[in-house]
């Protein structure tokens, strides 16, 4: 279980912009910077920070063992824990309100696991993702209603009116009535689908996604990017097609390729079996004039900037003071591995809106504080290793 949710957290952040020629594509040789890291420049396009602790009360219902997803609005943060399946409501000065929604059969409940959460704070209201099912509640809980469509999936998202963008459930083969990518209305008519992702290395009976893949929504876009190790390009899910926004020039061996698309080796699943030498692309965010994407090369985090007119790229590597499980157990978020180029403290998360949120564990501070090459704000020098986690909202330029 640990280990599917932390695969559900891979995700990456970055922009569909308007449909592009092979030719127009941008290209990204991200392999050349991994040896040489430097410093990135995240403080040219932060404004400010807010620290936002989520309040612990008297009801054990505020007590929360970490952050397995969430979603937020100008109101509230929606949280899912790690162990417990309810979402838990604070409001955006990190109250307890209380459990929104519980886990169960019941009337306006949900069941299953819950690997995203969306809100639309437009239209009042919050989606849960689970597998083949949809439920859709108001923003403060009132439930709407459930869809249900005959694909298993392990990521979706809606992107606009009567449109969900959807990421298949791994080690399904694309030609044994699985889908690689798709796009889907309400009603679970299919829109589009791709499953283009076969390689001349494996019998396309094999081929499938594994564990290898990147997906997330992007907020700015109102679309889902989505990267597979099997192929250098990054794909866009928007509310009418699926296209390639960029490309990314890993260089991977063979033997990546074969991992990333053997859906019958489910050995995969083990990360130690990655040839340190190949780059896996974890998750992006995108800002108004870069990208950034969080690698795991050589056994290690790498965080590259990539201008998106240009090109051009820069590599910084990421302070870590433990093993990837350990990581893992501390956040599955994996909030402190990101950049130092804003006030030397480790910075990554998601693009809501015009601010980039981040998600840190008092596990996590206590694992870091013996680091002297990173320097954590008073704002989050927290005693003990127990308490709620911490969100940390980036005001964008």
């Amino acid at each position: 279980m640990k280990l599917f949710k932390y695969f559900c957290l891979l995700s990456f952040m970055a922009s569909c912009s308007s449909e592009q020629t092979p030719q127009e594509l941008l290209s990204v040789d991200l392999r050349s910077g991994m040896d040489h890291p430097s410093m990135l420049a995240l403080q040219d396009e932060i404004e400010s920070v807010e620290y936002i602790p989520l309040e612990t009360t008297a009801d054990p219902a505020s007590l929360l063992d970490g952050v397995s997803e969430y979603a937020v609005t100008s109101n509230y943060i929606y949280v899912s824990p790690v162990k417990e399946q309810r979402i838990v409501q604070f409001d955006r000065k990190g109250q307890f309100v209380k459990t929104l929604i519980p886990f169960g059969q019941g009337p306006g409940e949900f069941s299953g696991i819950l690997p995203c959460i969306q809100v639309d704070e437009r239209n009042d209201r919050l989606f849960l993702f689970s597998n083949n099912r949809v439920w859709e509640y108001t923003l403060e809980g009132e439930f709407i209603g459930q869809s249900t469509h005959e694909y298993s999936v392990i990521y979706m998202r809606h992107i606009g009116k009567d449109r969900f963008a959807a990421i298949s459930f791994p080690f399904q083969p694309f030609n044994g009535g699985g889908f690689g990518l798709g796009l889907f209305s309400r009603k679970g008519d299919t829109i589009a689908i791709k499953n283009d992702f076969y390689s001349f290395l494996l019998p396309h009976e094999k081929s499938g996604f594994t564990t290898s893949i990147a997906s997330a929504y992007s907020d700015a876009q109102n679309s889902v990017l989505f990267k597979t190790g099997s192929n250098d390009t990054v794909f866009c899910i928007s509310a009418d097609r699926i296209s390639a926004a960029c490309v990314l020039d890993l260089k991977n061996s063979d033997a990546e390729v074969i991992r990333s698309l053997d859906v019958t080796d489910m050995s995969n699943l083990r990360i130690e079996k990655k040839d340190p030498k190949d780059i896996f692309v974890q998750d992006m965010i995108e800002f108004p004039a870069h990208y950034y994407f969080r690698l795991l090369y050589n056994q290690g985090y790498y965080i590259a900037s990539v201008d998106k007119k240009t090109g051009k790229t820069f590599v910084e590597k990421c302070e870590m003071p433990g093993s990837i499980y350990e990581l893992a157990d501390a956040n599955l978020q994996h909030g402190m591995q990101g950049t130092r180029s804003y006030r030397n403290f480790p910075v990554w998360g998601r693009v809501i809106k015009d601010e980039l949120v981040q998600v840190v564990t008092p596990y996590e501070l206590n694992l870091y504080k013996s680091l002297h090459s990173i320097t954590i704000p008073q704002e989050l020098d927290l005693k003990g290793e127990e308490g709620n986690p911490v969100f940390v909202f980036y005001s964008l330029i």
